[in-house]
């Protein structure tokens, strides 16, 4: 069976890269929804009245957390059907309404 992992990474303080792991997940499914969750919280706490998408995005890109997948049966990032900038920039312009 195969597992799928959501790990996010993020700029640490000292502008390295931190590695937190989200969760361990039976479907594809349920690991695009957790990282679309990670996405989303980190959006929200960016967020604020009259911001531009363009400027939350922007913001996301400096200091969220950017989830990534990968598949327990050969240990590699999976592409099936997520990306997460894509998805950061899409709910960016949602939550601005922009």
């Amino acid at each position: 069976m195969t597992t799928f992992y959501v790990e996010a990474y993020s700029k640490a303080d000292n502008a390295e890269q931190a590695l937190r792991h989200i969760g361990d997940f039976e479907s594809l499914e349920a690991a695009i929804a957790a990282s679309k969750r990670t996405i989303d919280s980190a959006l929200l706490r960016e967020h604020t009245d009259g911001m531009a998408g363009t400027a939350l995005f922007e913001k996301f890109q400096s200091y969220g957390e950017l989830p990534c997948i990968f598949r327990s049966d050969d240990k590699t990032l999976s592409g099936l059907g997520f990306n997460a900038l894509t998805y950061a920039k899409q709910r960016a312009v949602e939550l601005c309404g922009k």
